[in-house]
Order: structure tokens, then C-alpha cells, then sequence
């Protein structure tokens, strides 16, 4: 039986292919109780051929093309096409640590677990460790909701481990084509799940790209960024609305929602007046927000410091305003 389908998708991904392999292969179980699952995402670069040549090498490695669909989508056709108990969703440029599989695959068993979390180290592009990703470990096992409400840890798909059976019996897959796609996918995945558990240990390494969708200054990616925040919030309110009438905690489950969805809207909000978008801009997309009844600032959220920029700013909407103006004085002088 297979224990485990790694899951890793490719696109321009060719310098970090290797080093990834080499990182499954380092694990304390045998090749046949595990399959990796490389998804060629359409992608331009040498990746389909470095990959052909790793399983040529390597028995346990799938390999499948597909015209191009996002990261989201490169992950569904791994999990559609998937065969083991578990599933690790892996990117090109992140490794796991050497023997952890065994050990989360040992800790779901014995728990039964949907999901289980575990710590990771975000490393620079240098090698350098730059934050360790962890929480305290628990014997506890929570639903969903009572989850994220205990436990504060990373909205990554990265560093869980889930149960196929219960990814394939919510039909747990991800939105295509877009920014987020995690934060989307998670949140579901909260909502559906009854055990889920968090342990300390570190299993992977995540490169902290200075490329990446959220680090780099690139207007365009940032454009479409904002453009996916309302598709993530037209999606979960749709789920919300359209499943609330089946489930009995009813309180629970809206502060959950609530709380999630004010989250984005501040996150958008934040990168656009940490990007220097103008007053006019965000004004406009806090009206399309309001008129697609998804413009969500009441909540607290949990992340403290964008918690006091929503409470000063977006409920204070005019001083955007005078930030912008301040700004302009201080480039004049």
C-alpha cells in the first residue's frame, strides 16, 4: 500500500528540481510505500526534461502534463491522479528534512487524523535561516474551528500532511489560476475537518524567494493579486452561505468566516498601502468590495499588528487619504 503521495508542481522550476528528489529520497521509508507526483504545469523552461530524467532514475516518480493552470491547479491533478493515505503537497524549491515522513504518517495513524501541522524552517535564498515556523506540540486533537481558534499556525498547504479519503469525501480541491489559492483551499479544509492536530517537529525547508508573488514590486502581479482576493471572497462567502444551513454550531462557524474574510480584506488593503496605491485606487476597491457585498472590516483578526491597521485605518477609511497626502508633502520637501 502506498502511505504517501508527494505532490510537487513544475513550472520554471528547473535549478531546484534535483535538490528537491533528493530530499523525498532521504526519508526513513521504503521507495514502494511512497509516490511523488510531478506535475508539469505547461512549464517553459527545462523542467519536463530534468523531471523525465529523475524517473528514469527513480521508480516511484509520476509524471503528467498539463496545459497550464496554476499551482492550484497542478496540485488538483496530483491529488485526482494520487493513490496513497496521505497527501504532502510539496513546492519545487522547498525540501522536506531527512526521516520526518515516517513520523507524521505514524502520528496520522495513530490519531486518525484529517490534517496534521508541522514546523518548518523559512530559509533565504543565501541558505541562511531566517524564521523557524512552529508551535507548541499538542496531544490535543481539535476540529477545524476550535483548531484556529487554539492553535497559531502557518495557512501554508505546505507543512500539513492531509488524508486523501478526507480531501476526496469533501471534494477539497483548489481554485485555478489564481493568487491565495491556500488561504481559499485551508479554509475549507477547517470547516470540514473534526481531527486535526499540530506537533513541534520541523519536516521542511521553505525558500523565501525575493521573486515571490508577495515580496517582489512587480504592479502587475500585485494588480492580479487584488483581482484574486475577490474571487477567494466571492468563494468562500458563496460556501458559507450555501453550507451554513447543515451544520449546527452556527456561532462558531460564522465568527470563523467572519474572521476569515476580514482577514483578506485587510491583507489586500495593507499591500496596496504598503505598494503606495493611491487614495483613488483603493477607494475604488473598497466600492466594488461593498457592491459585491464582500467588503468584511468588523472582526478582529488574530495577526496583531494588521489587526491595529484595520481598526486605525480601514474603519477610518479618510486617513488613506491624508497618509497619501502626508507622503506627497514629504517627496516635495
Amino acid at each position: 500500500m502506498i502511505q504517501v503521495s508527494i505532490i510537487i508542481p513544475m513550472f520554471n522550476v528547473e535549478q531546484y528540481l534535483k535538490k528537491c528528489i533528493d530530499s523525498v529520497i532521504d526519508q526513513n521509508i521504503e521507495t514502494n510505500k511512497f509516490e511523488v507526483i510531478m506535475v508539469d504545469d505547461e512549464s517553459p523552461d527545462n523542467s519536463l526534461s530534468i523531471a523525465n530524467k529523475l524517473a528514469n532514475k527513480h521508480s516511484f516518480i509520476k509524471i503528467i502534463s498539463q496545459k497550464n493552470l496554476g499551482l492550484g491547479g497542478a496540485r488538483n491533478t496530483g491529488i485526482k491522479n494520487s493513490k496513497g493515505k496521505y497527501i504532502v503537497f510539496l513546492d519545487a524549491d522547498d525540501c522536506l528534512l531527512p526521516n520526518s515522513l515516517k513520523e507524521l504518517i505514524n502520528v496520522s495513524d495513530k490519531n486518525e487524523l484529517d490534517i496534521l501541522e508541522f514546523g518548518a524552517n523559512l530559509i533565504a535564498e543565501n541558505g541562511d535561516l531566517i524564521k523557524v515556523v512552529k508551535e507548541s506540540s499538542h496531544s490535543k486533537v481539535y476540529n477545524g474551528i476550535d483548531y484556529y481558534n487554539t492553535i497559531n499556525y502557518s495557512g501554508s498547504a505546505c507543512n500539513k500532511i492531509y488524508s486523501n479519503e478526507f480531501l476526496q469525501k469533501n471534494n477539497l480541491f483548489f481554485l485555478e489560476k489564481i493568487y491565495g489559492e491556500d488561504f481559499e483551499f485551508n479554509t475549507r479544509a477547517l470547516y470540514f475537518t473534526q481531527k486535526i492536530l499540530a506537533i513541534d517537529k520541523i519536516c521542511a525547508a521553505f525558500l523565501q524567494s525575493s521573486n515571490s508573488i508577495t515580496r517582489n514590486n512587480d504592479r502587475k502581479k500585485k494588480d492580479k493579486y487584488l483581482n484574486d482576493y475577490k474571487v477567494i471572497l466571492g468563494s468562500l462567502k458563496k460556501f458559507w452561505v450555501d453550507d451554513r444551513l447543515n451544520i449546527s454550531n452556527i456561532e462558531s462557524v460564522n465568527n470563523f468566516f467572519n474572521e476569515r474574510l476580514t482577514r483578506i480584506n485587510v491583507n489586500a488593503f495593507y499591500m496596496m498601502f504598503k505598494n503606495n496605491y493611491s487614495y483613488a485606487e483603493m477607494l475604488k476597491y473598497k466600492n466594488e468590495l461593498m457592491n459585491n457585498k464582500i467588503f468584511y472590516t468588523s472582526t478582529s483578526i488574530k495577526i496583531r499588528n494588521k489587526d491595529l491597521f484595520r481598526k486605525i485605518m480601514i474603519q477610518n477609511f479618510f486617513l488613506f487619504k491624508i497618509s497619501q497626502l502626508i507622503k506627497q508633502l514629504l517627496k516635495i520637501n
